[in-house]
């Protein structure tokens, strides 16, 4: 009987240390897919000139009518570049926005009048004049495999 017990706390201490090593930092990427709808088109994404390591980059694709395709998160950051690929996407237009979450805490922060803190860009690499960067100007025709290159605006 006490080597049951024995057995159950050592089960429990493991299972306790592996649930909390998969809290911290992410080493993989989380891909969330919004569609059902799969396709056979491949979207590789490169972040460069980044201002630091720290952080995250966090990734969201969007159709022309501004439906979320794809979010991925936690995407690392190595030598002030991130990479992500993104597969099964079906032919057609669309945009690519991308922050830097350098604290980490999931959001893009805002200074008190409303001007991101931290890096952002989109596809087209287009700067934002008095205002987010026109949407129309992000599109972009997916309609084989594709590499975009993109840089923070800011």
């Amino acid at each position: 009987m006490n080597i049951n017990k024995y057995y159950f706390v050592l089960l429990f201490i493991l299972t306790f240390q592996i649930s909390v090593s998969q809290e911290g930092d992410q080493e993989t990427p989380i891909i969330k897919y919004f569609t059902e709808s799969r396709g056979y088109i491949n979207l590789d994404i490169e972040i460069t000139d980044l201002k630091s390591n720290k952080g995250y980059i966090e990734i969201g694709l969007v159709d022309s009518k501004q439906n979320l395709i794809v979010n991925a998160t936690s995407i690392k950051i190595s030598n002030f570049k991130a990479r992500i690929s993104l597969d099964s996407i079906n032919l057609g237009i669309y945009a690519v926005r991308f922050y830097h979450d350098e604290n980490k805490n999931g959001k893009l922060d805002l200074n008190f009048i409303g001007i991101p803190k931290e890096s952002y860009g989109s596809s087209n690499n287009i700067k934002p004049v008095l205002g987010p960067p026109k949407f129309e100007k992000m599109l972009f025709n997916l309609n084989e495999n594709k590499k975009l290159i993109m840089a923070p605006v800011n």
